[in-house]
């Protein structure tokens, strides 16, 4: 195992001391309970759905070997399921109760104690919830009380189901033990069938499972002893808890005090987290580290090592936590999805190298079938064999265009040796993300941009601002480059001809739409469904517009993340948007007449007067010149290559990835 006076600068000489003097603490190693960890960062609990009949494939184990390479402590593998009753029809959850599951964690554990980490793994019964699918098994739960966010209340369990499902933990705990992990924890979290015991709210049985604090926890002090029975020495136990589960009538910072102290004596450490399913994954609207004021009290009242984590993106802010004693250890899962090497670079004075995560939830959240990240293109993908490797003969690569994909492509061509030279028309980088980020409460989607900036200056592409390329400049790019580049990206479609006052949903996030008598305006997302014109509802509201938002489609944001989707509506409600699902609108031939917002399907038209109309069209791509794509002929030898929105208009990841793979490639 290597150790942290083994691990090296960027020149290969040794670090002194072996570790970051800006994060002593961060970089200190722990004792939790019976295992010696090198540092106090932690990979938390986030599954890649990269599973095959309820088996880890060769792709999971390769994410979790890229975590423990990244510098960590401790990796807790994502929920794995203890028991058929809680199995998805996919089975694209790890199931650890079987035994095809024992060599793969095998595999999985080897490689993280190759880098130097331990592994614990996470053991889960969603009871009623169901995560990402259906299951051909009913939800079960102690009552017959149906969550909101599923379709079917759940079967009671009786009291032999829930020895079968007890009798589950053990033998997943006994088949982790086998698989050389170093210890199990508990998800007692997040809504899932062990809170759902815990809680009043989701327990109102009269047997010795319910009704007191003692026989709520019955179910719990089972799994323990269940899990206690087959733990050998030398062997992690620790249990997962909502500080608040944020919700109406659901357990807060008092409950979980209680439930860790009443665990206390049986465990080695508690993971502390907020929410429930469909809040605890934090979007960029929430603030940074929401949980560690609850981490804090759990560690008061108990006296065990605690592991917190909710939105702490960077090293500075867990040496922070440990340094007032808010925590031991301080995890993180999204950042980590980001940029698994974000501790190394931390500890090795290479902060600008650090690739943040955004908080947008988009791929990461959306399990398409596996796990993905809108700014690293590695994860579900696997890293490309090219990525990195030098080349013998260094070509010169000519990128025009300075967004996500452009910007991409250059990092990653000039990564391996290629002379890279850079051309944006604009006089800053980013492209439409600069427009994304002026959105309220997106503002960090610029951080993939400042990133990408920082790396074109550490790889000296040379970036040219400012420089607009004709078709004169085409033509001589083509004669001295061997790959031409074209990431020209997107513009919004001009809006349809009409008398009254109207913007794109552009003018209005830079604040560029005109003005009206009323201050009303009406947004019309025609089709979309995912940010673009929610956002310019929301920057309407800020600036003292009274809006109505009208959508085609039979739902509302339809393609936005679910745990951004609710906060989102929550916010329209509370200022006061008026909200038109399965409306058009329509624009009066006169001027001075009001529009109409019309039901798709049939009804009474609403007359809106004197409103400003912001039209969400869809964008368009830029090509260069007014033309079509090109192609290599006869006059030119270079090869041409467009990607990203030029191609036509997606997401920051279709951009991303592809700038990936032409840069490797």
């Amino acid at each position: 195992m290597a150790g942290l006076d083994d691990l090296r600068l960027p020149d290969g000489s040794a670090l002194p001391g072996g570790e970051h003097p800006e994060f002593p603490h961060a970089f200190s190693p722990f004792q939790l309970g019976p295992l010696t960890l090198r540092n106090r960062l932690v990979a938390l609990p986030a599954g890649t759905s990269l599973a095959h009949e309820g088996v880890p494939t060769d792709g999971d184990t390769e994410h979790f070997e890229r975590l423990a390479a990244g510098g960590v402590g401790l990796v807790i593998g994502g929920a794995t399921v203890v028991h058929p009753t809680t199995t998805l029809r996919s089975r694209k959850l790890v199931e650890a109760y079987i035994d095809e599951f024992v060599p793969k964690a095998a595999a999985k554990a080897a490689v993280i104690h190759r880098h130097g980490a331990k592994f614990i793994g996470q053991l889960v019964h969603l009871g009623r919830e169901f995560i990402g699918g259906e299951s051909d098994s009913p939800p079960v739960a102690p009552s017959a009380i149906k969550t909101p966010r599923d379709a079917y209340p759940p079967h009671e369990l009786t009291a032999p189901e829930i020895a079968d499902i007890v009798a589950g933990w053990r033998v997943s705990t006994q088949n982790l033990v086998k698989a050389g992990a170093d210890g199990v924890e508990i998800h007692a979290a997040h809504g899932y069938l062990p809170a759902q015991f815990m809680s009043p709210l989701t327990n109102q049985r009269t047997d010795a499972y319910g009704g007191s604090f003692e026989n709520r926890m019955r179910f719990v002090d089972e799994i323990v002893d269940a899990m206690r029975s087959v733990i050998p020495d030398g062997f992690a136990l620790g249990v997962r808890l909502s500080g608040e589960e944020e919700i109406p009538g659901g357990m807060d910072i008092t409950d979980c005090v209680r439930i860790a102290q009443h665990l206390a004596d049986r465990v080695d450490y508690f993971s502390i987290t907020h929410g429930t399913r469909g809040k605890y994954v934090k979007d960029a609207s929430n603030p940074d580290a929401v949980a560690v004021p609850s981490a804090a009290r759990v560690r008061a009242a108990t006296g065990k090592p605690v592991i917190v984590g909710q939105r702490i993106r960077d090293v500075a802010t867990a040496d922070n936590v440990v340094r007032a004693g808010h925590a031991d250890l301080v995890g993180m899962a999204r950042a980590l999805i980001a940029d698994p090497e974000l501790p190394e670079k931390s500890r090795t004075a290479r902060l600008g190298e650090v690739r943040g995560c955004l908080g947008i939830n988009q791929d990461c959240r959306a399990f398409d079938p596996h796990l993905h990240c809108a700014v690293n293109a590695e994860v579900g993908r696997g890293r490309h064999t090219n990525y990195g490797v030098k080349v013998a003969e260094p070509k010169s690569v000519f990128v025009i265009g300075g967004g996500p994909a452009g910007l991409e492509t250059a990092r990653v061509a000039a990564q391996r040796g290629h002379q890279v030279t850079l051309f944006e028309a604009s006089p800053a980088l980013g492209g439409t993300v600069r427009v994304a980020a002026a959105s309220p409460h997106r503002a960090t989607m610029i951080d993939v941009v400042d990133h990408l900036e920082r790396e074109t200056k550490r790889l000296k592409v040379e970036v040219n601002l400012g420089s607009p390329i004709d078709a004169d400049d085409f033509a001589e790019i083509r004669s001295m480059a061997d790959h031409v580049v074209l990431a020209t990206g997107s513009r919004p479609a001009p809006l349809p001809e009409w008398s009254g006052a109207q913007a794109t949903v552009d003018d209005v996030l830079l604040g560029r739409q005109p003005e009206t008598g009323s201050r009303r305006a009406v947004v019309l997302d025609d089709g979309d469904g995912f940010w673009p014109a929610y956002s310019a509802v929301e920057a309407l509201v800020r600036q003292g517009w009274q809006v109505d938002f009208a959508t085609t489609l039979g739902g509302l944001a339809t393609r936005i993340p679910a745990e951004s989707a609710a906060l989102l509506l929550a916010r329209l409600g509370e200022a006061g948007v008026a909200l038109h699902v399965a409306h058009t609108v329509v624009r009066p031939d006169e001027a001075g007449v009001p529009l109409l917002l019309r039901p798709v399907f049939g009804g009474v038209d609403l007359e809106v007067a004197d409103a400003l109309l912001v039209h969400h069209v869809p964008r368009v791509a830029v090509l260069p010149f007014g033309t079509g794509p090109f192609a290599p002929d006869a006059e030119f030898g270079a090869v041409v290559t467009s990607i990203g929105d030029c191609v036509t208009p997606r997401r920051i990841s279709h951009a991303i990835a592809e700038g990936y793979r032409l840069g490797a490639e």
